[in-house]
């Protein structure tokens, strides 16, 4: 994946944002009749001054849940390097969804995804930021076998097919747009 300068993450803050779109129906449908649009919105520290920034969207009333999961899952990242991180990203993933005490909420669903949803992007943008590059050219630039080791293993070798063919776009040289030339 390239040898990157390696960074100390000191911190991961996680704030509640939401905007009062039920006011005016903004948003609504007939499933959902009174969204207010929000987000967990996170940041994550380094010692050497970088900071990455995530979120992860949801729809009002359980948006300070989620809050809560990220910083229950902080710990999991905080006091760690970068590299330990993007070396075995996949991996991490795995660690952030499998926390022994908090598994049990949901290892891949609901509220630990959305909460590892948004610690993860906030990665993928401190990553992009430490190479000085957007994180779609971060993974475009990627070789396949770099790529797959970003995916978690759950399914295997499925697991790496699955985000090689999520990847063929970037690896054939799009560059936009609306549809990938491949």
């Amino acid at each position: 994946m390239g040898k990157d300068r390696c960074l100390n993450i000191t911190t991961v803050t996680a704030r509640d944002i939401r905007w009062p779109t039920s006011l005016g129906a903004h948003g609504s449908d007939a499933m959902h009749t009174d969204p207010d649009y929000s987000c967990v919105y996170v940041t994550i520290g380094t010692v050497e001054g970088l900071v990455g920034c995530g979120m992860t969207f949801t729809l009002g009333r359980g948006t300070d849940i989620v809050l809560l999961a990220v910083r229950a899952l902080k710990h999991l990242v905080e006091g760690r390097t970068t590299a330990s991180i993007f070396e075995r990203f996949g991996a991490f993933w795995r660690e952030l969804t499998s926390d022994s005490q908090l598994r049990w909420i949901g290892p891949e669903k609901g509220v630990t995804h959305l909460a590892v949803a948004a610690i993860i992007n906030a990665l993928w943008d401190l990553w992009g930021k430490l190479r000085g590059v957007p994180v779609w050219l971060l993974l475009a630039e990627m070789e396949p076998e770099s790529g797959t080791l970003c995916a978690h293993e759950t399914h295997g070798e499925n697991g790496s097919i699955k985000m090689a063919n999520a990847m063929a776009c970037c690896w054939c040289g799009w560059q936009g747009g609306t549809h990938c030339p491949c």
